[in-house]
C-alpha cells in the first residue's frame, strides 16, 4: 500500500514536472545564449585591446634623438661643465612636429563552439551552440589611439532535457536561432559595450505513457546587456579587470507578437589575467568571476493564450566562474579553449512553481579568431 500511494505521489509530482520543466528549459537555454554571446564579445574586445597596445603610437610631439638624455649629457662637455648646452635648444628648435597617425582599421572573423549541461530538479538539460561573428574596429575616434568596435553574430542552441525520475516523464528537445549586434569603445583600460541580442525559441515533446504533454508553443525574446570595465596593468604583465553590468530580457509569443514577461539582471565581478611567452607563441591565461541577481520580474498572473507559462523569478541569485587560456599563434590568428561553471539559488517565490530549484551548470567553450 506505501509503495502504491508512493508511487501515485512521484508520478503526480513527474506531471507536474513535465508542465513546468519544458519552460523552465528553454528559459535555461535562453540565458545559455546571452552568456556565450556575452563571452564571445569580451574575447573580441580583449584582443582588440592586445592590438591597439601593440599598435601604440607615440603621441604627436617633438622629434628625440636616439639615444637617451642621459648618453648625451655623458658626452656633452657644456653639460660636464654645469653649462646649457647652446646647440640642444638648436636642434630642438629645429624639430618638425609629429604628424597625427592616420586612422586605422581592423578587421576580425570569429568561430566559436559551446557545450554545456545543467542539473535541476531532475533534469538534466543539455546544449550545444555554434557562434559565427564579425567585427570591424574603427581606430581614431576622440583621440589617435582610443577605438569604437561594432560586432555582430549568428548563433544556434540546440537543447535536450532529459528527466531523472524513477517514474515516466517526458523529454523536451528545443531549437533556438539567434542573433545579436555589440558597439563597444575601447580607451586605454576602459571599454564600454552594449549589446542587443534577438532569439527565437521552438520545441518539441517525446511523450511517456501515461502522461501525455504537448509541447509549449514558440517564442521569442530580446535582451539588452550593457557593461563597463577597466583594465588594470600590474608589472609582470599581470592585468585585474573589474567589471559591472546589466540585462533587462523581454520575452515574446512567437515572432514578437505578444509580449509576456520581463526581466532585470545586474551583475559585477571581475577578470585577472597575465600573458607569457611559451615556444615562441604567447600564451594569455585568464581567470573571471561574477555575481548576478535578477532585480525585477513580471508575469503575467493569468496565463497568456500561446504564451510559455515561464515561472515567474521574484528573487534570484547566483554566479559564473570561468577559466580561459589564448593562444596567440600570429599577429593575426588566435585561439581559446574555456572551462566554466554556474549556479543558481533557489528563488523564494514563483508563479508557476512556488519554489524554482537551484539550477548548477558546467560546459567548456573553444573558440578560433583571425584578423587582418
Amino acid at each position: 500500500m506505501f509503495f502504491s500511494r508512493f508511487s501515485k505521489i512521484l508520478l503526480a509530482s513527474a506531471a507536474l514536472f513535465a508542465l513546468t520543466a519544458k519552460p523552465a528549459s528553454a528559459q535555461y537555454a535562453s540565458d545559455i545564449e546571452q552568456r556565450i554571446i556575452s563571452s564571445v564579445v569580451q574575447n573580441i574586445i580583449e584582443n582588440v585591446r592586445d592590438q591597439l597596445l601593440r599598435r601604440r603610437i607615440p603621441p604627436p610631439g617633438r622629434l628625440q634623438f636616439s639615444g637617451e638624455e642621459g648618453q648625451f649629457d655623458n658626452g656633452d662637455p657644456f653639460a660636464a661643465k654645469g653649462m646649457e648646452n647652446p646647440f640642444g635648444a638648436l636642434a630642438y628648435a629645429k624639430a618638425p612636429a609629429m604628424a597625427a597617425p592616420v586612422s586605422a582599421w581592423l578587421y576580425g572573423a570569429n568561430l566559436v563552439g559551446n557545450a554545456d549541461r545543467a542539473t535541476t530538479f531532475g533534469t538534466d538539460i543539455h546544449t550545444q551552440t555554434v557562434t559565427g561573428a564579425f567585427d570591424i574596429t574603427k581606430i581614431g575616434i576622440f583621440t589617435a589611439t582610443d577605438a569604437l568596435t561594432f560586432i555582430g553574430t549568428g548563433s544556434h542552441t540546440w537543447s535536450q532535457s532529459y528527466n531523472r525520475f524513477n517514474a515516466p516523464a517526458p523529454d523536451f528537445t528545443g531549437s533556438i536561432p539567434s542573433t545579436s549586434g555589440t558597439l563597444s569603445y575601447l580607451n586605454g583600460g576602459f571599454s564600454a559595450d552594449f549589446t542587443a541580442l534577438l532569439s527565437w525559441t521552438s520545441s518539441s515533446v517525446k511523450n511517456v505513457a501515461p502522461i501525455l504533454v504537448v509541447a509549449p508553443p514558440d517564442s521569442s525574446s530580446i535582451a539588452y546587456t550593457g557593461n563597463a570595465q577597466y583594465r588594470f596593468e600590474f608589472p609582470y604583465t599581470v592585468w585585474f579587470e573589474p567589471s559591472a553590468g546589466v540585462t533587462y530580457t523581454e520575452l515574446y509569443t512567437s515572432n514578437f507578437g505578444t509580449k509576456f514577461g520581463d526581466t532585470t539582471e545586474v551583475h559585477g565581478g571581475g577578470r585577472v589575467g597575465f600573458e607569457t611567452k611559451w615556444m615562441g607563441y604567447t600564451i594569455q591565461p585568464t581567470l573571471s568571476g561574477f555575481v548576478y541577481k535578477i532585480v525585477d520580474s513580471n508575469f503575467p498572473a493569468v496565463a497568456i493564450p500561446g504564451a510559455p507559462a515561464f515561472a515567474a523569478v521574484t528573487s534570484n541569485l547566483g554566479g559564473r566562474a570561468s577559466g580561459k587560456i589564448t593562444v596567440i599563434w600570429t599577429p593575426n590568428f588566435s585561439s581559446y579553449l574555456e572551462a566554466h561553471g554556474s549556479g543558481t539559488a533557489a528563488t523564494d517565490r514563483g508563479v508557476v512553481v512556488p519554489n524554482p530549484p537551484a539550477v548548477q551548470t558546467y560546459g567548456v567553450q573553444g573558440g578560433l579568431r583571425y584578423t587582418w
